[in-house]
C-alpha cells in the first residue's frame, strides 16, 4: 500500500499569504534604477566605455541598450488559461492576472500552472498499467494496479459475486489550481498532485472493500464516488487545489470471473428457450391427442351407424353383424388372399368361429 508523502504528510497545506509590501518595493527600485539610466543615457553620449580593454563603447546608446535588454527579459506574459503568482527566491509576493507584468528581472521570478480543469486517471491511463504479477519487474513508463480486497460473504446465496475478492479498481479525477501561491509552495507541478491523490484514493477505497462484498461494491458505486470525492476533497483542503469529481470506472474482476459471467445471460437464454420448446412440444401433443381421439371416436359413431343400417337392411341378427365385422377386420390385418372353395370355406368358418365367441359372452356388457 502506498503511503501519503509530501508536503500533504502529517500536516496540513501550507497556506501562503501575499507579500505585496516586498512587491511593490522591489518593483519601484528595479523601475527608479531604469529610469535614472534612461536620464543619464544623453549625458553620456559619445563618451566611450571600456578603453582600457581594447574595445570602446559609445556610453549613451550602450546604456540604453542595456535597459532594453533588462525590459525584456522583465516583461513576462500570463495568458488566460494561465495563473500565475510572482516570487523573490522563494519569498512569495503576490498573484498576477492574466496580461503583461513588468517582473524585475534578477531580483522576482514567476511561477505558473493551469487555470483550466485538470483531468487524469488513477493509477495511470489503461495502456500504461501493467496488470501482471507484482513479482514481475515493472516495465518502463508503465504503473502498478489498484488492488483492493472485499470483504466476506453476506450470506446471500442468490448472489454469484456474495464472496470475498480481489478487485483491480482505477478512478478518474477532475482538479483546478484555487490559488497559485498555495500551488506552487505545496505542489508546484500536477506530478505531484497526480502522486498524492493517487495515494489517498487507494487508501480510502481499501478501506471501502472491506465493508462489501464484490455485488455491493459495484451495485454502490454512486455512493463511493461521493465518498471517494469528499475525502479527497478534505485532503486537498487549503492546499491551493480543488478536487471538483472522482469517478470510479467500473472495477475488474479478473478475466475469468468476467467471462463466466458473461456466459450467464446465454446460458438463461437457453434455458428459457427449452422450456419454451418444451411447452409448445407439450401442448402440440395434447392437441395431437385430442385430434386422433375426435377423429377416432366419429368413426366409431360412423361404424355403428353402418352397422346398425346393415343390420336393417339384411334383416339379421347383430351378433351376426359384429362377427362379420370382426373377421373382416381380421383379413385386413393378413397379407394372405383368400381364393376358391377352401378360402370360401375357411372365411365362413371364421364368421361362425366369430359368432361362436359373441354367443358364449351373451349376457355380457358390450
Amino acid at each position: 500500500m502506498a503511503t501519503v508523502t509530501g508536503n500533504n504528510a502529517g500536516r496540513s497545506p501550507a497556506n501562503v499569504q501575499e507579500n505585496k509590501g516586498l512587491y511593490w518595493r522591489l518593483w519601484i527600485a528595479s523601475m527608479t534604477v531604469i529610469v535614472v539610466m534612461m536620464t543619464f543615457a544623453p549625458k553620456i553620449w559619445g563618451h566611450t566605455l571600456f578603453d582600457n580593454f581594447g574595445i570602446t563603447f559609445n556610453g549613451g546608446p550602450t546604456m540604453i541598450l542595456v535597459v532594453l535588454v533588462y525590459l525584456a527579459l522583465s516583461l513576462r506574459e500570463v495568458s488566460a488559461d494561465e495563473v500565475s503568482a510572482a516570487f523573490s527566491y522563494g519569498k512569495a509576493l503576490v498573484s498576477l492576472p492574466s496580461g503583461l507584468h513588468f517582473v524585475p528581472f534578477g531580483l522576482m521570478q514567476v511561477r505558473k500552472g493551469p487555470r483550466t480543469v485538470q483531468e487524469f486517471q488513477c493509477p495511470g491511463e489503461p495502456e500504461k498499467v501493467q496488470k501482471t504479477d507484482d513479482a514481475i519487474p515493472l516495465e518502463s513508463g508503465m504503473v502498478r494496479p489498484i488492488r483492493v480486497v472485499t470483504g466476506g460473504s453476506k450470506g446471500n446465496k442468490n448472489e454469484i459475486l456474495d464472496t470475498r475478492m480481489t478487485l483491480t479498481v482505477s478512478f478518474f479525477v477532475q482538479w483546478a489550481i484555487t490559488d497559485i501561491l498555495d500551488y506552487a509552495s505545496n505542489y508546484g507541478s500536477s506530478v505531484r498532485i497526480e502522486e498524492q491523490v493517487r495515494d489517498i484514493g487507494e487508501a480510502i477505497l481499501a478501506e471501502v472493500a472491506t465493508a462489501h462484498t464484490p455485488a455491493s461494491f459495484i451495485a454502490d458505486l454512486p455512493g463511493i464516488n461521493k465518498h471517494l470525492t469528499t475525502n479527497v476533497g478534505k485532503r486537498f483542503k487549503n492546499s491551493g487545489v480543488r478536487i471538483i469529481s472522482t469517478r470510479l470506472i467500473s472495477p475488474d474482476i479478473s478475466h475469468e470471473v468476467s467471462t463466466a459471467l458473461a456466459d450467464i445471460p446465454k446460458a438463461r437464454v437457453l434455458a428459457a428457450q427449452m422450456a419454451i420448446k418444451a411447452e409448445g412440444d407439450k401442448t402440440r401433443l395434447v392437441k395431437e391427442g385430442a385430434g386422433k381421439a375426435s377423429a377416432e371416436l366419429a368413426l366409431l359413431k360412423a361404424r355403428a351407424e353402418g352397422q346398425k343400417k346393415m343390420r336393417d337392411d339384411l334383416e339379421v341378427d347383430g351378433k351376426d353383424i359384429l362377427a362379420s365385422e370382426a373377421v373382416r377386420g381380421i383379413l385386413a390385418q393378413t397379407d394372405v388372399l383368400v381364393m376358391g372353395g377352401d378360402g370360401m370355406k375357411d372365411a365362413m368358418g371364421l364368421v361362425k368361429a366369430a359368432q361362436s365367441a359373441f354367443n358364449s359372452n351373451k349376457g355380457a356388457t358390450p
